[in-house]
């Protein structure tokens, strides 16, 4: 909220009178008004006092309820209430509930409510907290405690943070204020404000071994008290902020994400992360998934004509283009070949009209991102690449099979996946397609040729409308769509023996080829990969 106070200084005019009107005349010549504005900022801040570290020693079977004790401090200048939020806090990664060993291991930790290393089912170790008012001396500012009879908005099944509660591995709604409140008896003040004591408890179990367990809890202020609560950081975002990493546009960069970053995080089932390509500032959806590398899980979008840089887009400065079309050097920089069109009267690209016996480079984009590729649903999505785009024309001159273009459209760190394969037998070998698609229901004994399978489960486990969601986004030829809603089409870095074609992901609902091939100048999906080793 801004107050403003004005001071103003108004010219006077003065008027003497000797019977009869003798003169009229300004104190000043020039008048001076002179303006002077105050702005009182909005602010809410919660500040702890006392003690912030608490030790205890506690024996093995015994429990411990009076572990320390910090009152935290709540001030608002408004009546818009505030809320407090209480989440587990360890290693500087929120969402982990956990007392840990940094001697004994993950195995011997002390996790909330959970039965870990020796602990047995029945004797389990585990931690807990509490906040109270604080009531002596009467509080001058009351707050209402989640869970408590007093809070009206508390759901059923609520846990009630004036008792002792496990110590929650989300943000949870532990204390409030919906209005404001006078601090001062006399009414002068409509300010609010609270004070809190913060109690923690731990029962150890009879086989728990004995070491130092360490754990946080950290408490989060939202105002106004309707404000939505605080989210959790995926565990993509935990590790990246370990790392030292710096957000641009409130998300973490997909460029600064790599394999130790992406290895040093567990799989999470349908756990996505939002990170922007600093090439064009697009957020993306990434996520690790169970073939231990981080994907995005969304199509690739960037748009014909964006510069790149080695700095944002893996390739050599010194790199040189192959001589065709489309491609052009500004400033130092590889600009993507621009958006094909098509000449209305053959349906062909107007600047290509030999499209299939060319290794043309273009990029076409839909200008679709939402509702698209599901099953039956013929509408293009996201962007479409000619292997020569996506592989900033280093595959061009590639004529033996099996061989990965050095560079990709992906941003840097990414790679297009490979997708190679030696024989009938062997069509799988160190291939990243393969790999994922293994994970994701294919099952080498419903592979009927060289490198296909009729098996759903890649549709049922991968494709729309799951986490990796790759989509049925068809392909673009000759100015047209091809199976857009019924297959989906997606470039790996990997070449074909033939000079003009490649290998690619193919999939449907009922069939899957983890390395098709195909004519190189056909504009197909991009998914990147990040690997992790």
């Amino acid at each position: 909220m801004n107050k403003t106070l004005k001071f103003l200084s108004v010219p006077l005019a003065v008027t003497v009178i000797f019977g009869t009107l003798l003169s009229s005349y300004n104190v000043s010549a020039d008048d001076v008004v002179d303006e002077i504005n105050i702005t009182v900022p909005v602010s809410c801040t919660m500040s702890g006092t006392g003690q912030d570290s608490h030790n205890a020693t506690i024996n093995n079977g015994q429990s411990n309820s009076t572990i320390g004790e910090t009152t935290m401090k709540v001030f608002c200048n408004d009546n818009n209430g505030f809320a407090i939020y209480a989440i587990g806090y360890t290693d500087n990664t929120d969402g982990k509930n956990v007392l840990t060993s940094s001697t004994l291991g993950d195995n011997y930790n002390i996790v909330t409510g959970t039965a870990t290393g020796p602990v047995g089912n029945t004797d389990i170790s585990q931690w807990a907290m509490k906040l109270s008012t604080i009531t002596d001396p009467t509080p001058t500012y009351p707050i209402i405690i989640a869970g408590s009879s007093a809070d009206t908005d508390r759901e059923q099944g609520d846990p009630d943070y004036s008792t002792f509660q496990e110590v929650p591995d989300d943000y949870t709604l532990v204390a409030k204020r919906t209005s404001g409140t006078d601090i001062n008896p006399a009414g002068q003040s409509t300010a609010e404000g609270a004070t809190l004591k913060s109690t923690y408890q731990a029962y150890i179990s009879k086989t728990q071994p004995a070491g130092t367990y360490t754990g946080q809890v950290k408490y989060t202020l939202v105002h106004p008290n309707t404000a939505p609560a605080p989210t959790k950081p995926t565990a993509i975002e935990s590790a990246m902020q370990l790392a030292g990493k710096t957000k641009i546009n409130g998300y973490y960069k997909m460029q600064d994400l790599n394999s130790a970053i992406c290895n040093s995080v567990n799989i999470e089932a349908s756990s996505t992360t939002e990170l922007i390509d600093v090439r064009d500032n697009q957020v993306y959806k990434v996520a690790k998934l169970k073939d231990g590398n981080c994907w995005m899980v969304e199509n690739l979008n960037i748009a014909g004509g964006t510069a790149l840089s080695s700095t944002d887009t893996d390739f050599d400065t010194n790199y040189t283009l192959p001589t065709t079309d489309g491609w052009t050097v500004t400033d130092g920089k590889l600009v993507l070949p621009a958006s094909a069109t098509k000449n209305p009267d053959d349906n062909h690209l107007t600047d290509d009209t030999q499209f299939y016996n060319n290794n043309y480079a273009y990029v076409f984009n839909s200008g679709n991102k939402t509702d698209c590729g599901e099953s039956g649903q013929d509408t293009p999505c996201y962007s479409y690449y000619s292997w020569d785009a996506a592989t900033l024309g280093s595959g061009r001159s590639i004529s033996t099979d099996n061989t990965d273009a050095a560079y990709s459209i992906c941003p840097k760190n990414w790679k297009l996946p490979t997708s190679r394969t030696t024989s009938a037998a062997n069509w799988q070998t160190e291939s990243d397609f393969y790999a994922f698609a293994r994970q994701y229901g294919l099952d080498d004994n419903s592979i009927t040729s060289f490198d296909e399978a009729y098996d759903t489960r890649f549709y049922d486990q991968a494709g729309p409308g799951t986490t990796p969601d790759f989509l049925l986004a068809g392909y673009y030829v000759y100015g047209s769509f091809q199976y857009d809603g019924s297959a989906g089409y997606y470039w790996s870095a990997s070449s074909y023996s033939s000079p003009n074609w490649a290998r690619f992901l193919y999939f449907n609902s009922g069939f899957i080829s983890s390395a098709n091939s195909d004519n190189r100048s056909y504009g197909y999906s991009v998914r990147c990969l990040l690997r992790t080793n």
